[in-house]
Protein backbone atom coordinates (compact mmCIF):
# COMPACT_ATOMS: atom_id res chain seq x y z
CA UNK A 1 0.00 0.00 0.00
CA UNK A 2 1.22 3.34 -0.67
CA UNK A 3 0.32 7.10 0.41
CA UNK A 4 0.08 10.19 -1.10
CA UNK A 5 0.99 12.64 1.58
CA UNK A 6 0.48 16.75 0.80
CA UNK A 7 1.77 19.48 2.78
CA UNK A 8 -0.20 23.02 3.01
CA UNK A 9 0.76 26.43 4.68
CA UNK A 10 -1.17 29.24 4.73
CA UNK A 11 1.34 32.87 4.47
CA UNK A 12 -1.12 35.52 5.17
CA UNK A 13 0.46 37.29 8.32
CA UNK A 14 -1.79 40.45 9.04
CA UNK A 15 -3.74 40.09 6.51
CA UNK A 16 -5.50 36.63 7.79
CA UNK A 17 -7.03 39.09 10.52
CA UNK A 18 -7.61 42.51 8.74
CA UNK A 19 -10.91 41.71 9.16
CA UNK A 20 -10.83 41.20 12.57
CA UNK A 21 -8.16 43.01 14.42
CA UNK A 22 -6.75 40.45 16.25
CA UNK A 23 -2.60 39.92 15.39
CA UNK A 24 -1.39 38.96 19.28
CA UNK A 25 -0.18 35.36 17.49
CA UNK A 26 1.41 37.10 15.16
CA UNK A 27 5.94 38.70 15.99
CA UNK A 28 6.81 42.05 15.73
CA UNK A 29 7.13 42.59 11.83
CA UNK A 30 6.89 39.11 10.62
CA UNK A 31 10.14 38.56 12.26
CA UNK A 32 9.47 34.98 13.86
CA UNK A 33 7.43 33.73 10.66
CA UNK A 34 10.34 35.05 8.45
CA UNK A 35 12.79 32.74 10.42
CA UNK A 36 11.15 29.71 10.65
CA UNK A 37 9.94 29.97 7.03
CA UNK A 38 13.50 29.58 6.58
CA UNK A 39 13.80 26.70 8.88
CA UNK A 40 11.03 25.04 6.96
CA UNK A 41 12.41 25.46 3.52
CA UNK A 42 16.07 24.15 4.74
CA UNK A 43 14.19 21.34 6.18
CA UNK A 44 12.82 20.67 2.81
CA UNK A 45 15.94 21.13 1.12
CA UNK A 46 17.68 18.76 2.88
CA UNK A 47 14.85 15.62 2.62
CA UNK A 48 13.54 16.49 -0.60
CA UNK A 49 9.93 17.58 0.28
CA UNK A 50 7.59 19.70 -1.70
CA UNK A 51 5.09 22.03 -0.12
CA UNK A 52 2.08 23.83 -1.47
CA UNK A 53 2.14 27.48 -0.24
CA UNK A 54 -0.92 29.11 0.08
CA UNK A 55 0.00 32.91 -0.39
CA UNK A 56 -2.30 35.96 -0.11
CA UNK A 57 -1.71 38.16 -2.80
CA UNK A 58 -1.37 41.47 -1.35
CA UNK A 59 1.69 40.19 0.01
CA UNK A 60 3.70 39.71 -3.44
CA UNK A 61 3.59 43.87 -3.21
CA UNK A 62 6.32 45.68 -2.31
CA UNK A 63 3.88 48.63 -1.80
CA UNK A 64 0.68 50.63 -2.03
CA UNK A 65 -1.52 53.16 -2.20
CA UNK A 66 -4.44 51.35 0.60
CA UNK A 67 -7.05 51.30 -1.83
CA UNK A 68 -7.35 48.69 -4.24
CA UNK A 69 -9.97 49.12 -7.24
CA UNK A 70 -12.83 46.26 -7.58
CA UNK A 71 -16.82 45.43 -5.89
CA UNK A 72 -15.45 45.37 -2.61
CA UNK A 73 -17.74 46.55 0.78
CA UNK A 74 -16.60 49.79 2.07
CA UNK A 75 -14.10 49.71 4.59
CA UNK A 76 -13.18 45.77 3.43
CA UNK A 77 -9.13 47.74 3.07
CA UNK A 78 -9.34 49.18 6.20
CA UNK A 79 -6.50 47.67 7.67
CA UNK A 80 -4.41 48.25 4.41
CA UNK A 81 -1.69 50.30 5.88
CA UNK A 82 -1.02 52.02 2.05
CA UNK A 83 2.73 51.73 2.55
CA UNK A 84 5.82 49.64 1.81
CA UNK A 85 7.36 46.60 3.08
CA UNK A 86 9.63 47.90 5.37
CA UNK A 87 7.14 49.86 7.16
CA UNK A 88 4.77 47.11 7.42
CA UNK A 89 6.40 43.91 6.98
CA UNK A 90 2.75 42.38 8.41
CA UNK A 91 1.18 43.43 5.08
CA UNK A 92 4.10 43.05 1.94
CA UNK A 93 6.27 40.11 1.93
CA UNK A 94 8.01 39.73 -1.75
CA UNK A 95 10.78 38.99 0.25
CA UNK A 96 9.40 35.66 1.24
CA UNK A 97 7.80 34.80 -2.59
CA UNK A 98 11.55 35.45 -3.32
CA UNK A 99 13.01 33.22 -0.80
CA UNK A 100 10.51 30.88 -1.21
CA UNK A 101 11.31 30.71 -5.59
CA UNK A 102 14.84 30.89 -5.03
CA UNK A 103 15.01 27.39 -3.14
CA UNK A 104 16.53 24.53 -4.88
CA UNK A 105 13.40 22.19 -3.84
CA UNK A 106 10.01 22.87 -6.08
CA UNK A 107 7.90 24.16 -4.11
CA UNK A 108 4.50 25.19 -5.39
CA UNK A 109 2.98 28.69 -4.60
CA UNK A 110 -0.65 28.54 -4.70
CA UNK A 111 -3.27 31.67 -3.97
CA UNK A 112 -5.44 32.40 -0.94
CA UNK A 113 -7.11 34.86 -3.17
CA UNK A 114 -5.71 38.55 -3.14
CA UNK A 115 -7.17 40.11 -0.27
CA UNK A 116 -8.06 36.97 2.44
CA UNK A 117 -11.71 37.59 0.50
CA UNK A 118 -14.49 35.37 2.35
CA UNK A 119 -15.80 33.77 -0.55
CA UNK A 120 -18.97 32.24 1.24
CA UNK A 121 -20.16 36.01 2.46
CA UNK A 122 -19.07 37.98 -1.21
CA UNK A 123 -20.69 37.39 -4.61
CA UNK A 124 -19.79 35.59 -7.51
CA UNK A 125 -18.14 38.95 -9.28
CA UNK A 126 -16.02 39.96 -6.24
CA UNK A 127 -14.52 36.36 -6.06
CA UNK A 128 -13.58 36.94 -9.68
CA UNK A 129 -12.53 39.92 -9.41
CA UNK A 130 -9.75 39.11 -6.41
CA UNK A 131 -8.75 35.68 -8.08
CA UNK A 132 -8.02 37.87 -10.82
CA UNK A 133 -5.80 40.32 -9.75
CA UNK A 134 -4.05 37.50 -7.72
CA UNK A 135 -3.67 35.42 -11.01
CA UNK A 136 -2.08 38.58 -12.71
CA UNK A 137 0.67 38.92 -9.39
CA UNK A 138 1.29 35.22 -10.16
CA UNK A 139 2.04 35.83 -13.27
CA UNK A 140 4.28 38.70 -13.07
CA UNK A 141 6.34 37.55 -10.13
CA UNK A 142 6.33 33.57 -10.51
CA UNK A 143 5.95 33.82 -14.43
CA UNK A 144 3.01 31.76 -14.71
CA UNK A 145 -0.56 31.47 -12.72
CA UNK A 146 -1.57 28.91 -10.63
CA UNK A 147 -4.58 26.29 -10.85
CA UNK A 148 -4.77 26.06 -7.08
CA UNK A 149 -6.70 27.43 -4.22
CA UNK A 150 -6.71 27.20 -0.49
CA UNK A 151 -9.70 29.37 0.36
CA UNK A 152 -9.74 31.96 3.39
CA UNK A 153 -10.86 30.14 6.59
CA UNK A 154 -12.37 27.14 3.93
CA UNK A 155 -14.94 28.88 2.51
CA UNK A 156 -15.56 27.52 -0.54
CA UNK A 157 -16.24 30.04 -3.55
CA UNK A 158 -18.38 29.46 -6.74
CA UNK A 159 -16.77 26.87 -8.79
CA UNK A 160 -17.92 29.07 -11.83
CA UNK A 161 -15.62 31.94 -10.41
CA UNK A 162 -12.54 29.06 -10.60
CA UNK A 163 -12.96 27.69 -13.86
CA UNK A 164 -13.21 31.64 -14.99
CA UNK A 165 -9.54 32.30 -13.24
CA UNK A 166 -7.94 29.18 -14.23
CA UNK A 167 -8.47 27.35 -10.97
CA UNK A 168 -8.64 23.82 -10.65
CA UNK A 169 -7.65 22.35 -7.09
CA UNK A 170 -9.37 23.61 -3.92
CA UNK A 171 -8.71 22.61 -0.36
CA UNK A 172 -11.93 21.65 1.43
CA UNK A 173 -12.45 20.75 4.77
CA UNK A 174 -14.20 17.18 5.46
CA UNK A 175 -16.84 17.26 8.17
CA UNK A 176 -15.78 14.60 10.52
CA UNK A 177 -15.37 15.98 13.26
CA UNK A 178 -16.47 15.73 17.13
CA UNK A 179 -18.15 18.95 17.57
CA UNK A 180 -17.73 19.41 21.09
CA UNK A 181 -16.49 18.03 24.49
CA UNK A 182 -14.07 15.00 25.54
CA UNK A 183 -13.80 13.64 21.64
CA UNK A 184 -12.64 17.31 20.63
CA UNK A 185 -10.21 16.90 22.90
CA UNK A 186 -9.02 13.65 21.66
CA UNK A 187 -9.44 14.24 17.85
CA UNK A 188 -6.93 17.17 18.90
CA UNK A 189 -4.68 15.27 20.48
CA UNK A 190 -4.41 12.17 19.05
CA UNK A 191 -6.04 12.06 15.67
CA UNK A 192 -5.30 10.46 13.46
CA UNK A 193 -6.91 13.14 10.99
CA UNK A 194 -9.22 11.50 8.03
CA UNK A 195 -7.68 10.10 5.10
CA UNK A 196 -9.54 10.79 2.04
CA UNK A 197 -8.46 10.00 -1.94
CA UNK A 198 -9.45 13.74 -3.81
CA UNK A 199 -12.41 13.54 -5.88
CA UNK A 200 -13.77 15.84 -9.26
CA UNK A 201 -16.72 17.71 -8.19
CA UNK A 202 -18.17 19.90 -10.83
CA UNK A 203 -15.35 19.77 -12.52
CA UNK A 204 -13.06 21.02 -9.64
CA UNK A 205 -10.40 18.46 -7.71
CA UNK A 206 -11.15 18.45 -4.56
CA UNK A 207 -8.38 17.55 -2.21
CA UNK A 208 -9.46 17.20 1.54
CA UNK A 209 -8.26 17.99 5.40
CA UNK A 210 -9.52 18.89 8.41
CA UNK A 211 -11.10 22.22 9.04
CA UNK A 212 -8.31 22.98 12.06
CA UNK A 213 -4.51 22.59 11.36
CA UNK A 214 -3.10 19.44 10.87
CA UNK A 215 0.63 19.88 10.57
CA UNK A 216 1.06 21.75 14.02
CA UNK A 217 -0.30 20.11 17.54
CA UNK A 218 -3.59 22.22 18.97
CA UNK A 219 -1.95 21.07 21.96
CA UNK A 220 1.38 23.19 21.88
CA UNK A 221 1.34 27.12 21.43
CA UNK A 222 -0.29 28.66 17.97
CA UNK A 223 2.82 31.15 17.00
CA UNK A 224 2.76 33.89 19.79
CA UNK A 225 0.26 32.40 21.34
CA UNK A 226 0.10 30.56 24.43
CA UNK A 227 -1.32 26.74 24.77
CA UNK A 228 -5.04 26.76 25.12
CA UNK A 229 -6.09 26.06 28.86
CA UNK A 230 -7.84 22.77 28.14
CA UNK A 231 -4.37 21.29 27.06
CA UNK A 232 -2.15 22.98 29.85
CA UNK A 233 -2.61 20.45 32.24
CA UNK A 234 -0.32 18.36 30.39
CA UNK A 235 3.94 18.13 30.28
CA UNK A 236 5.32 19.97 27.34
CA UNK A 237 7.16 16.88 26.95
CA UNK A 238 4.19 14.49 26.26
CA UNK A 239 2.40 17.04 24.28
CA UNK A 240 5.24 17.10 22.03
CA UNK A 241 5.49 13.42 21.83
CA UNK A 242 1.77 12.75 21.28
CA UNK A 243 2.47 15.44 18.65
CA UNK A 244 4.95 13.22 16.64
CA UNK A 245 2.95 10.86 16.98
CA UNK A 246 -0.20 11.90 15.75
CA UNK A 247 1.69 12.56 12.33
CA UNK A 248 3.43 9.53 12.57
CA UNK A 249 -0.09 7.93 12.62
CA UNK A 250 -1.76 9.81 9.78
CA UNK A 251 0.54 8.75 7.71
CA UNK A 252 0.47 5.08 8.65
CA UNK A 253 -3.35 5.13 8.27
CA UNK A 254 -3.46 6.82 4.87
CA UNK A 255 -0.51 3.35 3.57
CA UNK A 256 -2.78 0.88 5.75
CA UNK A 257 -6.13 2.56 2.94
CA UNK A 258 -3.68 3.08 -0.29
CA UNK A 259 -5.47 6.34 0.56
CA UNK A 260 -4.43 10.32 0.78
CA UNK A 261 -3.61 12.68 3.48
CA UNK A 262 -3.77 16.21 3.20
CA UNK A 263 -2.25 18.01 6.66
CA UNK A 264 -1.78 21.80 7.11
CA UNK A 265 -1.30 24.77 9.24
CA UNK A 266 -0.62 28.34 9.17
CA UNK A 267 2.90 29.67 8.51
CA UNK A 268 2.41 31.24 12.22
CA UNK A 269 1.18 28.28 13.71
CA UNK A 270 5.04 26.04 13.39
CA UNK A 271 6.65 29.64 14.22
CA UNK A 272 7.81 29.00 17.70
CA UNK A 273 10.35 26.43 19.28
CA UNK A 274 7.60 24.00 20.54
CA UNK A 275 6.21 23.22 17.38
CA UNK A 276 8.71 23.29 14.52
CA UNK A 277 11.06 20.09 16.10
CA UNK A 278 7.98 17.63 15.43
CA UNK A 279 7.60 18.93 11.93
CA UNK A 280 11.22 18.85 10.81
CA UNK A 281 11.08 15.25 12.20
CA UNK A 282 8.05 14.54 10.22
CA UNK A 283 9.73 15.65 6.94
CA UNK A 284 12.64 13.10 7.55
CA UNK A 285 9.62 10.10 8.11
CA UNK A 286 8.44 11.13 4.94
CA UNK A 287 11.83 11.04 3.60
CA UNK A 288 12.34 7.82 4.58
CA UNK A 289 9.35 6.53 3.83
CA UNK A 290 9.26 7.41 0.27
CA UNK A 291 12.55 5.42 -0.44
CA UNK A 292 10.70 2.46 0.79
CA UNK A 293 8.10 3.71 -1.61
CA UNK A 294 5.77 3.70 1.13
CA UNK A 295 4.79 7.38 0.55
CA UNK A 296 4.60 9.40 -2.78
CA UNK A 297 4.59 13.60 -1.65
CA UNK A 298 2.68 15.23 -4.04
CA UNK A 299 1.69 18.89 -4.16
CA UNK A 300 -2.02 20.71 -4.88
CA UNK A 301 -0.38 20.75 -8.87
CA UNK A 302 0.48 17.65 -8.14
CA UNK A 303 -2.98 16.45 -6.78
CA UNK A 304 -4.91 17.79 -9.66
CA UNK A 305 -2.67 16.60 -12.76
CA UNK A 306 -3.16 12.82 -11.01
CA UNK A 307 -6.98 13.02 -10.72
CA UNK A 308 -7.44 14.03 -13.98
CA UNK A 309 -5.01 11.20 -15.70
CA UNK A 310 -7.12 9.42 -17.75
CA UNK A 311 -10.26 11.60 -17.34
CA UNK A 312 -12.69 12.88 -20.18
CA UNK A 313 -11.55 15.66 -21.53
CA UNK A 314 -14.83 17.73 -20.26
CA UNK A 315 -13.25 17.19 -16.63
CA UNK A 316 -10.22 18.84 -17.40
CA UNK A 317 -11.46 22.48 -16.37
CA UNK A 318 -9.07 25.29 -17.38
CA UNK A 319 -7.33 23.29 -19.51
CA UNK A 320 -8.44 24.89 -23.23
CA UNK A 321 -9.17 28.13 -21.44
CA UNK A 322 -5.42 28.51 -20.43
CA UNK A 323 -3.99 26.98 -24.05
CA UNK A 324 -6.30 29.96 -25.82
CA UNK A 325 -4.75 32.44 -23.40
CA UNK A 326 -1.78 31.61 -24.08
CA UNK A 327 -1.65 32.22 -27.58
CA UNK A 328 -4.45 34.76 -27.44
CA UNK A 329 -4.19 36.57 -24.43
CA UNK A 330 -7.30 38.40 -23.46
CA UNK A 331 -8.05 41.42 -22.06
CA UNK A 332 -10.63 40.49 -19.07
CA UNK A 333 -7.32 38.39 -17.73
CA UNK A 334 -5.67 41.05 -16.83
CA UNK A 335 -6.40 43.61 -13.86
CA UNK A 336 -7.51 47.64 -14.95
CA UNK A 337 -5.01 50.21 -15.70
CA UNK A 338 -5.01 51.41 -11.83
CA UNK A 339 -4.43 48.03 -10.26
CA UNK A 340 -1.93 47.14 -12.55
CA UNK A 341 -0.02 50.16 -12.08
CA UNK A 342 -0.49 49.75 -8.86
CA UNK A 343 1.07 46.21 -9.00
CA UNK A 344 4.03 47.79 -11.07
CA UNK A 345 5.47 49.70 -8.59
CA UNK A 346 6.95 46.88 -6.62
CA UNK A 347 10.77 48.05 -6.58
Amino acid sequence: MTATVTISVEIELGWGVHDLGEYDHLSEGGQEERRYLRKLLGACDTHRIPITFDVVGHLFLEECSGSHPGPYADGWFEADPGTDSETDPLFYAPDVIDEIVARRTDHELCTHTFSHVLCDEENEELQREDLKYSQYLHERDVGEQTESLVPPRHYGPSPDALRDQGIEIVRVPTNESHATGIGRFRELLFGPPPVRTPKIEDGIVETYCTSHPTLTAASLPSGQRNTHVAFRWLPVRLRRRLHDRYLRTAVETAIEDDSSLHVWCHLYDLSNEYQFPQIESFLAVLASLRENDDVVIMTMSNLNEDARAGQPSSTKVGVDQKRTEEENPAEDVKPDAEQKQEADRRV
